[in-house]
């Protein structure tokens, strides 16, 4: 089990509805209990923001803001929590973790993660609403990411 409430599951549904046909973009916190809670960021891809970042677009892709990001990692701080996952969405093309999701959580050398202990969500959004998601956890035994399905998120919105 993920260990995601369905009230965080509904809240990360809904920002991810509400962006479409864009990608959306936040951060799942962990406070001192164990809880987790979702902030969403805004997504700056294709904007003046990220020029030098990413070539791609809102549409096909995702550039959290920097301001926004350091916000959420201090109110992590401040929870005594950490930040626990990244989450975006894929308009009309499904849930999986891209080669471009993959080079963003690994280093240069592309062998071990930018930030440790911390899970990706990767919501599909379409049309007709959201229909699955997936959740990339490294696995340092298998010097790899672990997919795991998060089938409670499916026709939430």
């Amino acid at each position: 089990m993920n260990g995601i409430s369905p009230p965080v599951l509904r809240e990360m549904a809904a920002h991810a509805r509400k962006a479409y046909p864009e990608e959306c973009c936040g951060v799942l916190i962990e406070d001192a209990s164990g809880a987790l809670s979702f902030r969403p960021i805004a997504n700056i891809a294709g904007s003046i923001g990220a020029a030098g970042i990413s070539a791609r677009t809102n549409r096909d892709g995702y550039v959290m803001d920097p301001r926004g990001l350091m916000a959420a990692q201090e109110e992590a701080d401040r929870l005594v929590g950490r930040l626990w996952g990244i989450v975006h969405s894929h308009p009309d093309v499904g849930a999986y973790f891209s080669r471009e999701d993959r080079a963003k959580a690994l280093d240069d050398a592309g062998q071990e993660p930018l930030w440790p202990g911390v899970r990706y969500l990767v919501i599909s959004a379409r049309a007709s609403g959201i229909d699955r998601a997936l959740l990339y956890t490294w696995d340092a035994a298998r010097h790899d990411f672990i997919e795991e399905e998060v089938r409670e998120i499916a026709g939430l919105y």
